[in-house]
């Protein structure tokens, strides 16, 4: 597999056709989530919707999978 090209910022871009790495994945969705953290609040996740018996059922009486630090990814 060839090494994904970087963009400008030095993210990796996403190949057109063929397999991105897992590794690359995660150094884009850091970045992304860096980006993110500019315009929005960290945790966008809304306190109540009309799923909320099924997510909470789904995901240990949460709404959803727990959110990961940016240092974490």
């Amino acid at each position: 597999m060839n090494k994904p090209k970087l963009s400008r910022s030095g993210v990796p871009t996403i190949p057109m056709h063929e397999p991105m790495r897992w590794e690359d994945w995660l150094a884009g969705r850091r970045a992304r989530r860096e980006t993110g953290k500019r315009v929005a609040p960290e945790i966008i996740r809304r306190p109540s919707s009309s799923s909320d018996k099924r997510l909470r059922r789904l995901f240990a009486g949460e709404r959803g999978l727990p959110f990961k630090k940016i240092e974490e990814l």
